[in-house]
């Protein structure tokens, strides 16, 4: 089996997908509740930046930033780690609940920021769950001043006007 090598690059945005492993049921509504919870502590202790998201049933989306001195690999695996536990742990289950690997992608220009943002609160639309991204409560677009609820606190950053500036 070959093994992915990761960057550990630094000072970046990463837009990254973690999806559930196929044997596994889908998310229900309170273990989306479970997930944003996570995200909360483990932000707290690990002080990186997340931006956009979207929790889907199989899989979720976000823009993260991690703290200096993190890399992206060792975010996730706390993430990864703290959320099968949680989970499993409700639904009286056991062994892993995410797929090993994830995609990520280092966010380049503020144009690329911004389409990748676009991409992750269209994301319910496109897959036939609601029929406007305003719909689908477990998204960042509501932090962006879409009406509904915000289930999870996002870092609003401040990017320059021009979208070809790198980042």
């Amino acid at each position: 089996m070959s093994r992915l090598r990761r960057w550990f690059v630094a000072d970046k945005f990463f837009f990254v997908t973690c999806n559930v492993l196929p044997t596994r049921t889908v998310f229900t509504e309170p273990e989306f509740v479970i997930l944003a919870k996570v995200f909360d502590r483990v932000r707290e202790r690990r002080g990186f930046l997340l931006t956009g998201y979207a929790f889907m049933p199989d899989h979720w989306h976000g823009i993260l930033f991690p703290a200096p001195g993190d890399s992206l690999p060792r975010l996730m695996g706390a993430l990864k780690i703290a959320s099968n536990r949680d989970i499993n742990r409700s639904r009286h289950a056991r062994g892993e609940f995410w797929q090993l690997r994830y995609f990520d992608h280092a966010i380049r220009t503020v144009k690329e920021y911004q389409d990748t943002l676009r991409y992750i609160h269209f994301n319910p639309v496109t897959k036939g769950l609601v029929r406007r991204p305003d719909d689908w409560a477990w998204s960042s677009f509501h932090s962006y001043g879409g009406p509904g609820p915000i289930r999870l606190r996002v870092d609003l950053v401040d990017l320059p006007f021009d979208e070809t500036t790198r980042l």
